[in-house]
Formats: C-alpha cells, structure tokens, sequence
C-alpha cells in the first residue's frame, strides 16, 4: 500500500494539472467551515474531535488530489455535475419490430432528476417519437404488400450535463427508398429549472429571427452545394441548436432542409458576439 501511495504522490508532481474550479472553491468553504466551528465548540473527547476534523479535511483532499493523478481524470470529474442539479437520463421502453419489411429499433429517453422541466422535457419527446412510430406502423401493409421496405431507427444522446446546463439530443433516422435523419435537442437550464427553446433566449419583441436567418444566408452564399439557397427564406422562430464550447449558438437544420440530403444535417454556428447583443436586446 505504501508503495501504491508513493506512486501516486510522483504521479502527482510529474502532472501539474489545474484543480478544477468548483473543487477549489468547495475545499475553501469547507476548511473555512470547519475554522468557524472549533473555537465556538469545546473540545470534548480530545481525539474523537480531532478525528472528525481530519476525516472531513481528508475527503475534501480526496476530491482535490483525484483530479491531478492525469488529465483525463480532471477534466471527467469537472464535467461531474454537483449534488442538487444531478439529471439522469434512462431509457424508458424500448420498441423492436421486424417483419422482413418493416424494422423498427426505436429507445424513448426519459430524463430524471429535473423536477417539473424534466417531466415537460419527457412529454415532448414521447410526442415527438410516438408520432414517428405511428407514421410507421401505418405503413406496414402497405410496404409488405408491395414488397418494399422501411426502417425506423431513434436513439439519444446527451450533448451537456453540467452544473448550469443539461441538453439532450434525440436521433431519429427514418428509411424508405432513401434515408433522412432528424435531430432534436431538448434544453434544461438547471438554474432556474425551465425548459429552454430557441425564442427562450432572447428578450420579447426581439427580432432573433431575421438577424440568425441572414447569418445562414451568409453560410450559405460560401457554399458550392447551396442548391436551395434561392428557396431559403427564414428559420423555424424554434429552430434546434446547442452551445458551442466558445460561447456561439449551433443551429441544427433537418437533411435537405438548405442543402442536399447527401450534405447530411447541415449545422450554421453564429458568432457569440452576435447571440449575445440578441440576448441583451440590442
């Protein structure tokens, strides 16, 4: 054991890396919790005060020292959302179906933990995918009969699970002759537990709409395969996005909505300079 210890001391000192943030600051708040309580409580048992003391300064370590064994490890840990805004996600039920013409693979998520956002969360997706699967299901006579064929394929994934934020994205891929790919992103913003959509973001009256949709055209106008850019009007006032790392706002568009199906699910990222005038109604 002491040669396990001594190994990850060394290990310690020969990576360097930056203790994350919200551990610096809980390790400050604990030690000074633990200043303000001896002097006001007497030293009963000697021993067993000292111990507690210990053990409560040691766990704090632990969280603190953990992150500096490697890299791989702070970064894990920074991204482990803390107690109070911790969102599961689970898979609710699972649909299998396949008849040699019709196949279907569909996980429905359900998002726990989130109070009264996460259940509208949940409510939206389900919609959202019994739907597709209704759609489905409708057609498969009518495909057996013909002899043709159709899939039906939705999974999820979760995009962003930290102290503030929470985004969850639901694929869903649909086959029938050729295939097209549908992506969904569902926001929870953990601080004030709402549901978060793209108008959600910007003050009322703002005209979000007009200043992102002339930031595709933009992208657009740089593309060779713009086929549709003639067509391209405006965005959905609810079009789906996510956060860049950087501040900027993803916008997700559906295949062949402004560019070929081939170019798959075209994404337009808007400067944060220009997302955050919007959201300070300039």
């Amino acid at each position: 054991m002491d040669h396990f210890d001594e190994q990850l001391k060394q290990r310690a000192r020969q990576e360097p890396f930056q203790t994350p943030s919200s551990y610096r600051r809980r390790v400050e708040e604990t030690c000074a919790a633990l200043e303000e309580e001896s002097p006001a409580q007497p030293r009963r048992g000697g021993r067993r005060g000292r111990w507690r003391a210990w053990s409560a300064a040691a766990a704090v370590t632990l969280l603190v020292a953990l992150p500096n064994v490697s890299g791989s490890a702070a970064k894990a840990m920074e991204q482990v959302p803390v107690l109070g805004s911790l969102v599961r996600v689970v898979t609710l039920r699972n649909y299998f179906y396949d008849d040699g013409h019709s196949s279907a693979d569909v996980s429905v998520p359900q998002v726990d933990g989130a109070g009264q956002a996460g259940d509208d969360v949940n409510q939206a997706i389900q919609e959202n995918i019994y739907q597709l699967l209704d759609e489905f299901y409708a057609d498969v006579d009518q495909i057996a009969q013909g002899g043709g064929y159709q899939g039906l394929s939705v999974s999820y994934d979760v995009v962003t699970d930290n102290e503030h934020w929470f985004t969850l994205r639901v694929n869903a891929v649909r086959t029938q002759g050729s295939s097209d790919e549908m992506l969904r992103y569902y926001h929870i913003n953990k601080d004030t537990n709402q549901v978060v959509t793209l108008s959600s973001l910007f003050p009322e009256g703002s005209d979000y709409v007009t200043v992102l949709s002339q930031q595709v055209k933009s992208w657009l106008e740089g593309r060779e395969d713009a086929f549709f850019y003639q067509e391209f009007t405006s965005i959905d006032p609810e079009q789906s996005f996510y956060w860049g790392e950087d501040g900027s706002l993803v916008l997700v568009f559906d295949e062949g909505s402004v560019l070929p199906a081939a170019s798959g699910n075209p994404e337009v990222t808007i400067p944060a300079q220009v997302v955050q005038q919007l959201m300070e109604g300039a």
